[in-house]
């Protein structure tokens, strides 16, 4: 598969500048509650370029009307306008190397603090990234987010391999979220070194040459580096510090680090988006947003499954009709410490939490673990009730998180060394804490041969607070390994092959509605 070539365009003088240009840019509008509009409103706001005489950023559009027909889970509204296709290859072109514009030279983070100095009235030249990661934290407490200002961490490894067309991708994801729409997100970073003995923290040369080694020039302003040395020193009482069963504490330490942002979203190198990645990102947050937390934890427990609701508004009345006012009110009851989250108000209030941001923005159901013979299902350490602590678990750890979250699981692994997996650590905490968590159920394409009945018995066969869950699911990897089922030509999963056949399509031309594709190995 190859990108289209990049039309060539004018340079006016041969050095790299960042312009910042008025521009109308395009957001989502939801309703409150759980009903929802697709409604477009348009908002005043500003964008940046890097190329003397560039043209605008080219967002080439088409309307279809295939959208939705072929969706077997999710609610097609939530990522975006479904019946709007943004073209695959009209955003990957703009950034490939050609003659005059030669992307290798930028620095990705420089251009980024130019744009978001600009918007939110702050000093371009504010500390280095380096240099605030690798000095000791300031001590914070635990607080409520104001909601002003996210980043995008992307987690990567030193042995990534940066290929022309995962360049120009990641080039894409940069602009299209802190360029096209400057002053909302930042994108960082964070590469796990492997090699556990370099002395990141200490020894100034072995950081500087891993970073020249490890990171290609454009990003190296815009990445930190961390190894499992680094874990170890901030979490001693906790045993495991690789990436498959600690996946957020360095995202942790990044929270401690850079308290100037309130969230974060957690992005993995092999997830791709078919819409542009900034109203992608601000439609999910806008759907959680606007979630009540009445039976907010039993919507999240299983999927969306248009063909038996038809609308998200009648899952949401049909999961109230069925657990009523017996569904989860706050925090649930714990041995192990005084929740952190709001004072639950009073049951007659049903649209508590509509308006309130989401401490945890998840894409897959956060189901039950108690079980569903998951592989680790029983992989629940220092809390003081063991195996009964109430718990939440959530496949593939791309998500959102609060500070606040971040904080409170950070404080529980230095003081108590409790911990969880990955795909169960944020679910849990916030669980426990009484958060507000959101399972945003975005479009999920499956393979044409699978038949509806087959995958309503498949994922749909879990108890009432956890109908995802269950008995040995299959989107799970139990304890007797993978079980048949429809994921493998999923576009949403944590392996399989469908997510990157969608990718190629795309790319080459197919029309796709706003969803996330995870995960695409392309080189």
């Amino acid at each position: 598969m190859r990108y289209p070539p990049a039309t060539s365009r004018a340079i006016l003088g041969t050095g790299v500048a960042v312009f910042i240009i008025g521009l109308l840019s395009y957001q989502h509008s939801f309703g409150t509650g759980n009903s929802l509009s697709s409604t477009p409103t348009f908002s005043k706001n500003t964008i940046c370029y890097v190329w003397h005489g560039q043209q605008l950023y080219q967002e080439l559009y088409d309307d279809f009307e295939e959208a939705t027909e072929s969706l077997s889970v999710g609610y097609a509204n939530t990522l975006g306008n479904p019946r709007r296709c943004l073209r695959g290859s009209s955003r990957l072109y703009q950034h490939q190397i050609t003659p005059g514009h030669n992307w290798s030279e930028l620095e990705w983070g420089f251009i980024q603090r130019q744009c978001v100095a600009s918007e939110h009235k702050l000093l371009a030249s504010e500390d280095d990234p380096h240099q605030i990661w690798r000095r000791p934290a300031k001590p914070q407490t635990v607080q409520t987010s104001s909601g002003k200002r996210t980043v995008i961490v992307l987690r990567t490894w030193d042995d990534y391999e940066y290929t022309e067309k995962r360049l120009a991708w990641l080039r894409t994801l940069i602009a299209e979220v802190s360029l096209q729409r400057p002053g909302k997100y930042q994108v960082f970073f964070l590469v796990n070194v492997k090699d556990p003995n370099i002395q990141l923290e200490e020894d100034d040369d072995a950081y500087e040459q891993a970073l020249r080694q490890f990171v290609p020039e454009e990003f190296r302003d815009m990445a930190l580096l961390f190894n499992e040395r680094t874990l170890k020193a901030w979490y001693p009482l906790v045993p495991e510090h690789g990436a498959q069963d600690q996946m957020y504490q360095a995202l942790q330490i990044f929270s401690q680090k850079f308290q100037q942002y309130d969230y974060i979203w957690q992005l993995e190198m092999d997830l791709r988006f078919t819409s542009h990645i900034h109203d992608t990102l601000q439609s999910a947050t806008a759907f959680a947003r606007a979630q009540r937390r009445r039976n907010l934890w039993e919507r999240n427990g299983r999927f969306y499954i248009p063909h038996l609701y038809n609308t998200f508004e009648n899952f949401s009345a049909a999961v109230d009709a069925e657990f009523g006012e017996t569904g989860i009110w706050g925090p649930v009851a714990t041995s192990d410490f005084i929740p952190k989250g709001p004072q639950p108000e009073k049951r007659a209030n049903a649209g508590w939490g509509i308006g309130e941001e989401a401490d945890l923005i998840s894409f897959m159901p956060m189901i039950d673990p108690i079980g569903t013979n998951w592989v680790y299902e029983d992989g629940i350490h220092n809390f003081e009730d063991g195996s009964d602590t109430p718990r939440r678990v959530a496949i593939v750890s791309i998500t959102r998180s609060s500070r606040r979250l971040l904080q409170l699981v950070s404080d529980a692994q230095l003081a108590r060394g409790q911990w969880l997996v990955s795909e169960a650590t944020l679910e849990t905490f916030a669980l426990l804490h009484g958060l507000k968590a959101v399972t945003v159920p975005h479009p999920i394409l499956f393979s044409k041969e699978t038949r509806m009945e087959d995958l309503l018995a498949d994922i749909n066969k879990g108890p009432p607070h956890s109908k995802a869950g269950g008995d040995s699911p299959s989107m799970l990897y139990t304890k007797n390994g993978f079980l048949p089922g429809p994921w493998w030509e999923a576009s949403y999963w944590f392996t399989g092959n469908g997510a990157a056949k969608l990718w190629d399509e795309y790319v080459n031309g197919r029309q796709l509605p706003p969803m996330l594709l995870h995960p695409v190995k392309e080189k």
